[in-house]
């Protein structure tokens, strides 16, 4: 009888698993063209040279990374059967790299927002006029130690069944993993979250609020449509991430209280 309820339940797991691959494929290839198109025009057309578009252009090629990443592995998987060690390798692959580009992504989205506070709400911060540069770089070079101190220990501790070799899980959950897994889901999707909110809110209260001087409050000028027009499509950008992220971290946190598995 448990052996029976055993199978039922690995026969659901299949079929929910692979529910998941044939959504997450189509999206996948979309999403991998709509960026190298974006990234096309970030690279050709020069007025796309500023500080913010070369941070986009990082964003936008970890996407590509992650799009190309989640098809090419349900493609791969999808129509060969794996070995136990084959599907070991290949789950910890794919989760590097998608969980990397991710938070490559959302963190130069959490730079673009810092970047944008400073050059709308205090355009006369001397500090950041005179270190700009070096700012950035500096937050770059922190939030990808961040992101790749998160992510490389998820090689180790994600695998594959040896009666499912194409399922990628965490094989026990521990204490010690449910607080990496909830210190990672803070690190990854919390703060990022917080920061983006914070700084974009502020932004727009400051847009709605401030009158440049000279300029007629019923005709503002072209310059200033310009940068909310830009700021609505980061706004837009973000809170894309973060939905379509939100499902993943919700079934860590999950995880992580339960101490179970997404198999279990």
């Amino acid at each position: 009888m448990n052996d029976s309820n055993n199978l039922n339940n690995t026969i659901d797991y299949i079929a929910i698993n692979g529910y998941a691959f044939a959504t997450a494929a189509p999206f996948s290839v979309i999403g991998f063209f709509a960026n190298v198109f974006l990234l096309f025009i970030l690279i050709k057309h020069q007025v796309f040279s500023k500080t913010t578009y070369y941070l986009l252009r990082i964003s936008v090629v970890s996407d590509i990374i992650s799009n190309f990443t989640t098809a090419s592995g349900y493609i791969m998987t999808a129509g060969a059967d794996l070995s136990y060690s084959n599907g070991q390798a290949t789950c910890r692959c794919l989760t590097f790299i998608i969980l990397s580009s991710y938070g490559v992504s959302i963190m130069t989205l959490c730079v673009i927002g810092i970047d944008r506070y400073f050059v709308i709400v205090r355009p006369l911060s001397s500090f950041y006029r005179r270190f700009q540069h070096s700012f950035i770089g500096g937050l770059l070079a922190f939030v990808a130690i961040i992101v790749f101190s998160f992510t490389v220990p998820g090689i180790f501790l994600n695998s594959s069944y040896p009666d499912d070799t194409k399922f990628c899980d965490l094989m026990t959950v521990t204490p010690e993993i449910s607080y990496y897994l909830i210190i990672s889901t803070i690190a990854l999707y919390i703060i990022p979250a917080l920061t983006l909110t914070i700084s974009y809110s502020k932004i727009i209260i400051h847009m709605r609020n401030y009158v440049r001087p000279g300029e007629s409050v019923t005709h503002p000028n072209d310059d200033n449509h310009k940068k909310k027009k830009f700021i609505k499509m980061l706004i837009s950008i973000t809170a894309a991430y973060l939905l379509i992220s939100w499902p993943f971290f919700a079934t860590a946190i999950g995880m992580a209280i339960t101490r179970r598995s997404l198999r279990q």
